[in-house]
């Protein structure tokens, strides 16, 4: 793994569970189905060029996993447009959707927390997530959306304002 964000969810039915990783351009997946100790070979969930910050959720045996994705070669591309993306695998089926027809971020991001010089490019911060509803079986994924607003500082001018967004699956 050479990212900061890996993501690691137990199905509470089946007991399985799902380790996922970004390589910096695509979303990988493994299962293990006796509690960690082997793990199946790695599967590409995604599509997108560039893809980031997966986070995972499970129950029944269906299975989602959310990220950030461009069209951009990189993640340090200034005029990247950056959507969400879920990718359910079910039965043996992935299905990727993107999760909102607008884009969350327009820009560079960076993953290295803390370490980003100057704290750039860490707008959509560290709040994205994603669960399943135990009744209905639907995702709830809450994301960050800096292409909404904006605020000013009178010393260091205008700035994306990061909000939070909730989507629930249809």
């Amino acid at each position: 793994m050479q990212n900061i964000f890996p993501s690691l969810a137990v199905d509470p039915v089946t007991g399985k569970l799902y380790a996922v990783w970004s390589d910096g351009h695509t979303i990988w997946e493994s299962t293990s189905t006796n509690h960690g100790t082997q793990w199946s070979p790695a599967i590409a969930v995604s599509t997108t060029n560039t893809s980031l910050m997966p986070w995972v959720a499970a129950r029944n045996g269906k299975v989602d996993i959310v990220y950030y994705g461009t069209s951009a070669i990189t993640q340090d591309d200034p005029a990247a447009i950056w959507n969400v993306y879920d990718s359910q695998l079910n039965g043996g089926s992935l299905t990727i959707k993107q999760v909102s027809n607008t884009p969350n971020r327009v820009g560079a991001v960076c993953t290295e927390g803390t370490g980003c010089a100057g704290g750039l490019n860490r707008e959509l911060l560290d709040l994205f997530e994603v669960a399943e509803d135990p009744a209905t079986g639907k995702a709830a994924i809450i994301y960050t959306d800096t292409t909404l607003d904006t605020w000013t500082s009178p010393t260091t001018g205008t700035h994306e304002l990061p909000e939070i967004v909730l989507a629930f699956e249809q």
